[in-house]
């Protein structure tokens, strides 16, 4: 019997220093050195507020704090997207991905 791989839900940065949060699918190299990256449920992290504001932070706290109303995450993004030119991912913790599964949409 096969058995389901667990799903890695993950904040991720490409090289323009742009954010998503999605379910990483697949991970390709890029010649450039960089990461080609299939991601379900795709959303722009466009501004956020957390414990401390860095990248590492939303990953393992998400949104957070007295302005977390005011972070501003895009819609989730059909099917599968492909991001490019990935620098970072950062795997998130439970709480976090709760927190930016119920932001507002921007």
């Amino acid at each position: 019997m096969a058995t389901k791989k667990a799903e890695t839900y993950a904040i991720i940065a490409n090289k323009s220093y742009g954010l998503y949060a999605g379910i990483v699918v697949s991970m390709s190299p890029m010649p450039d050195g960089t990461l080609l990256v299939g991601v379900r449920e795709c959303r722009h992290v466009c501004q956020w507020y957390g414990r401390s504001g860095g990248i590492t932070s939303l990953a393992a706290h998400g949104l957070c704090g007295p302005r977390a109303g005011e972070s501003r995450v895009g819609a989730p993004a059909p099917g599968v997207t492909d991001l490019t030119g990935i620098v970072n991912i950062f795997p998130a913790s439970q709480e976090a991905r709760a927190t930016i599964e119920d932001a507002k949409q921007s």
